[in-house]
């Protein structure tokens, strides 16, 4: 296999381990034969029908399908299709993590699980009833689906399935019209470009017709090839699993120690079973971009971008963020 070929099946890896938290899989891939030499058994994908009360939602499910995905013969992780008609007679889909049956605290899905049913009791109950909000298309489909709101995308385009994980739910999945595929590369440049431009832009584009909310969650930070296939700019963000010790302080030195050798000591560190996933910003083009800026790095936790308000951060390390876009003063 060649070097190209290798980091090229890396990336499509991270975006997989995205979707499904599994930061102590990307050792195990990395060092399978499927990454080391041509042939070896690729990502595979069975899925069956399962209860429509494993997926409740604020509309009625049509149809609850469940994903498991494994490489060699061993389950990797699952994920669940909710399809269902909303109030305004269209078919949609969501993809949702399941509640799994381990422990919430020691589950990646099952964190997922909790984080976004939080999320979304408080965007039903808080967010007003024409509230808009702006995210990437999968946590639009969340959005929808369990709080009932309306998001600025939810519907996938091509660009999309060259990742083996959402290729494998294709033909379940509603896709973008064409005016729904310019709202995404008009998403991905967004949060790819300066915050501030960004911010200017978005409050310029949605004016004062009604409230508009920003949705972020780390597991963005493993859509940037994505992103960047829908015209977003390329990010340059570097990332390493680090192994958690018996001591926190440890931990933290070692997390900081290895953000300053890969930049300026920016970063943001998730923990995830015995692991730390960390991010840390090479160059200030990443630093300053929407994405970054509205996600937990440090330096971003320091003094938010001007043009919003933080309205809602979860548990688990802040890793899903909502902010309130300041409205342009009327004319």
């Amino acid at each position: 296999m060649s070097e190209k070929t290798r980091k090229a099946l890396l990336l499509l890896l991270s975006i997989v381990l995205l979707a499904t938290g599994g930061t102590m899989l990307y050792r195990q891939w990395a060092s399978s034969p499927a990454m080391q030499a041509d042939g070896g058994e690729q990502l595979a994908v069975r899925h069956a029908p399962a209860a429509q009360t494993g997926a409740p939602g604020r509309f009625p499910a049509q149809s609850v399908e469940r994903y498991i995905f494994s490489q060699d013969g061993k389950d990797l992780f699952d994920l669940l299709l909710a399809r269902y008609q909303d109030n305004e007679g269209m078919q949609q889909g969501a993809v949702l993590f399941p509640k799994d049956a381990q422990e919430i605290a020691s589950s990646p899905t099952g964190l997922r699980h909790d984080v976004w049913q939080s999320a979304a009791d408080v965007i039903a109950r808080k967010a007003p009833e024409d509230a808009l909000f702006l995210s990437w298309w999968d946590d639009g489909q969340r959005i929808r689906y369990l709080s009932g709101k309306a998001p600025w995308l939810q519907r996938p385009a091509m660009q999309t399935f060259v990742n083996p994980v959402w290729k494998a739910l294709k033909d379940n999945l509603p896709l973008a019209s064409a005016e729904e595929g310019a709202r995404l590369m008009q998403m991905a440049r967004w949060l790819t470009m300066d915050s501030d431009t960004a911010l200017a832009e978005i409050a310029a584009h949605f004016g004062t017709s009604r409230p508009v909310y920003l949705l972020v969650n780390n597991d963005l930070l493993l859509h940037l090839a994505e992103l960047s296939a829908y015209g977003g700019a390329a990010l340059a963000l570097d990332s390493k699993n680090i192994l958690a010790g018996n001591d926190l302080h440890g931990d933290i030195a070692q997390v900081k120690r290895w953000a300053q050798e890969t930049g300026d000591g920016n970063y943001l560190a998730q923990k995830e079973g015995n692991y730390y996933r960390v991010w840390s910003t090479p160059d200030a083009k990443a630093k300053n971009s929407l994405l970054v800026r509205l996600l937990p790095f440090v330096d971003s936790l320091k003094q938010l971008p001007e043009g919003v308000s933080l309205v809602y951060q979860s548990h688990w390390g802040g890793f899903l963020s909502i902010y309130k876009v300041d409205q342009p003063p009327m004319r």
